[in-house]
């Protein structure tokens, strides 16, 4: 049974860089996707040709820095969404941003093996179709974010993760739809979507039962997202507690039985095995 374990957020810090460079050469990942706009892409681009990772695009448009183009990024998530929502985004932004950092990938000397997007941002209906067309043009595959969630048996529920459901029930929803358009469109996926976000609720603290829970729902071509740090610090965003733990997690020998008792571990290149 194949999986696919991509590590998201390549370059968004020193931290980042160095836990995916470690846990491709363990073999606990089987590629990365890479933010082309920040501090720290281009040393994640050199990791990735001197390691041979096989890497894809992050596309991004919420987390900016001194380095992102002016007028290509927005605040964050809820502000994109809102402008998304009252129509304020045109089509051809996102044509052009497509293009434009796909081919700073290319002037780094990588060709991207996939495509996928920060924050899921492209599992909007409205924008799906874009990236679709995009990737089937470039004859790579797309990342399909159908996550189903996974009820977490080992933490107490807590209410203030009701939100979290929901927006979990609404991207699902948006996945489905989104797998019959890649069909139609003849644009190669992976068949489901899976991360410790998968969980609810989420745990106050990542343990390796949880792993073995997220991994014992995993079918044939599936993609384990993970979010690797080789330390909490330094990097922006709102998960690096979580984050730091699941590289704790998957340097484990531990980690490493789960995958290859059961799995194939394969990139986004082997998903017509």
């Amino acid at each position: 049974m194949n999986i696919i374990i991509n590590a998201d957020d390549f370059g968004i810090s020193a931290s980042a860089n160095k836990a995916i460079a470690e846990l491709y050469k363990k073999g606990v990942i089987s590629s990365a996707t890479l933010l082309v706009d920040l501090p720290d892409s281009k040393a994640a681009a050199d990791l990735a040709k001197r390691d041979r990772i096989p890497v894809g695009l992050h596309f991004n448009l919420t987390l900016g820095s001194p380095s992102t183009p002016p007028g290509t990024c927005f605040k964050n998530r809820g502000d994109f969404e809102r402008q998304l929502l009252k129509g304020q985004i045109k089509k051809k932004f996102i044509q052009d941003e497509l293009a434009r950092q796909y081919q700073k990938m290319l002037d780094f000397g990588l060709t991207p093996t996939h495509l996928d997007s920060h924050q899921h941002i492209h599992n909007w209906p409205q924008l799906f179709p874009l990236f679709a067309r995009f990737a089937r043009a470039k004859n790579i595959p797309l990342r399909l974010v159908l996550e189903k969630t996974i009820f977490n048996k080992y933490d107490p529920f807590d209410p203030a993760d009701a939100k979290r459901l929901w927006r979990k029930f609404i991207s699902l929803c948006f996945g489905r739809w989104n797998s019959l358009l890649a069909r139609l469109l003849r644009v190669q996926t992976n068949r489901a979507l899976t991360s410790v976000f998968a969980l609810w609720p989420l745990p106050a603290e990542l343990t390796g039962k949880h792993l073995r829970l997220i991994l014992r729902q995993a079918r044939h071509n599936t993609e384990y997202m993970c979010h690797p740090l080789a330390a909490a610090d330094n990097t922006p965003t709102a998960i690096t507690g979580i984050s730091a733990q699941e590289y704790v997690l998957m340097t484990n020998p531990e980690f490493f039985a789960m995958i290859y008792n059961k799995f194939n571990l394969i990139n986004f290149g082997g998903l017509n095995g």
